[in-house]
Formats: C-alpha cells, structure tokens, sequence
C-alpha cells in the first residue's frame, strides 16, 4: 500500500496515494471530495497571523479503538467565529510557544463528510501497531490548512517554517492533499530528528530521507513524529493568471491520556 518503499513501523514515515484510502474503483468519493475541496475556498485566515497567507479551521474527536468509535468534542463558543477549538502543540512550534491558540472550528457537515471520516478511519489503523494504541483512547486532532497566494502576496509559509517534528514519541501525524492549483513550492522533507530548527538548504543531502511533491488528490504521507522530522517548503504562484493555493487536511493522533 505504501509507495517508494517506506514503511510507518519500520521506518518512522510512509507515503500513500488515493487508492490506498477509498479502493482503486474510488466508490462514490468523488462528491464527497468535491464537498471538502469546495470548503476549502472559504477558509478564514490564520487567526494568530492573519498576513501570513495561511488559512485555516481544526476540530478535536476521541477515537475508541475496541469500539471503533469516532466522536468528535464539543466546540467553544466564540465571538467572532461563533465556534473554535483549542489547538496546543505542546511547546513543538517555537513560532508559538507561550500562545494559547484557538482555531475555528470544523463545521459540522463537513466533520460528517464520508471521505473525512474514511481518511481517518485509515490514518487510525496505520498506527495500531504501536504498544497500546488497540487498548487506549485516542485523541485526534483535525485541521484543514490552506496556504494561498496571488500576485501581491509573494510566497506563503507553513508553521513553523524550519524542519520540525509535532509530537513526541507516542503521536502520529498524516496529511493529505486536497488541493493543489497554480503554484510553485511545497516540496515535503523528510529528515532525522537532529534536523529540526534548520532548513533543507543548511542540512547534508545525504541526510534528506526524502523529498517530494504532493501532487495529486488524496496523496499524502505520515510519520511517526518521535523518529524523523518533516518539512514544507513555501508556496509561490505559479504560471498561469489567478490566485493559487495548496491545501491539506492533517489528522494527528496521539493517546488522549498518558500512560501511567
């Protein structure tokens, strides 16, 4: 199922492509993928850094593996965005370290969205390998990212900007295209974890795992954030006339308490 040979268990990071997730016939995804594509047109800007070129909404759902369960939690009533969620990287990002941030949420229709709910579902199962994981509740992060960019905007950047890695030792992260139009950039890293705070250009090539472009819908990766690193280089606008953006849905799951 993976491609270019790697394996999540064996070597801390995997590829996957459309079929891996919806079967090589793709079912009925197509409508239920041009429901989430369409979301992403309306994303708001990030919220923390609202001339980033960066937009974004998140939700947060507990995951019963014995039951096989899914339930997403409650919103936060806000304002301004009318519902949010808390978003905490546990001090990874050191663009936001003493920041206590909350996104808009994920509405409701969209979390009900078959796909959404496959591509969880199948992220999920990859990590059930890991000690524990069948026997514990599980909290899963959600975020639908977009970077956007259009002739004034220059390039736009995802956070944090250096190789990075978003948990420790028992957390998972996958992401997934969704869409890919009118840009240049975006080339994915993969490294050890004494590659992060640098960038691709100040590190050894021999020490490059990988590098890659998510090109078409529903490719993706994932990796076992205690054992590499990863990075995404900034989009710019491609050729053509019009804006250009890239967007990703990211799925984090790490256990919901810890282990005593």
């Amino acid at each position: 199922m993976t491609i270019q040979g790697s394996d999540l268990q064996g070597s801390g990071w995997a590829r996957y492509r459309e079929s891996d997730i919806v079967g090589a016939s793709g079912g009925e995804s197509g409508a239920h993928f041009e429901q989430i594509r369409r979301f992403f047109e309306t994303l708001p800007p990030d919220r923390y850094a609202p001339d980033s070129h960066r937009y974004r909404r998140h939700a947060r759902a507990v995951y019963l593996p014995w039951a096989s369960r899914l339930s997403w939690l409650p919103n936060i009533d806000d304002p301004e965005y009318g519902a949010v969620v808390d978003y905490d990287m546990q001090g990874y990002n050191e663009e936001f370290t003493d920041v206590r941030r909350q996104y808009p949420a994920i509405p409701t229709d969209i979390q009900r969205n078959p796909l959404l709910e496959r591509m969880i579902r199948f992220d999920l199962e990859q990590t059930m390998w890991l000690d524990g994981f069948r026997q514990s509740p599980l909290n899963v992060g959600v975020g639908c990212v977009k970077l956007g960019v259009d002739d004034s905007s220059g390039e736009a950047a995802a956070t944090p900007n250096t190789i990075h890695q978003d948990g420790g030792a028992r957390s998972f992260t996958f992401i997934h295209l969704v869409t890919r139009e009118n840009v240049h950039g975006a080339v994915n890293y993969i490294a050890p974890p004494r590659c992060v705070g640098l960038l691709p250009s100040e590190i050894s090539a021999d020490l490059i795992h990988s590098e890659f472009i998510l090109e078409q819908p529903l490719d993706g990766f994932a990796v076992h954030n205690s054992r590499v690193s990863h990075y995404v280089s900034p989009v710019r606008k491609g050729d053509q006339s019009g804006a250009g953006a890239r967007g990703v849905v990211l799925v984090a799951i790490s256990p919901l308490v810890k282990q005593l």
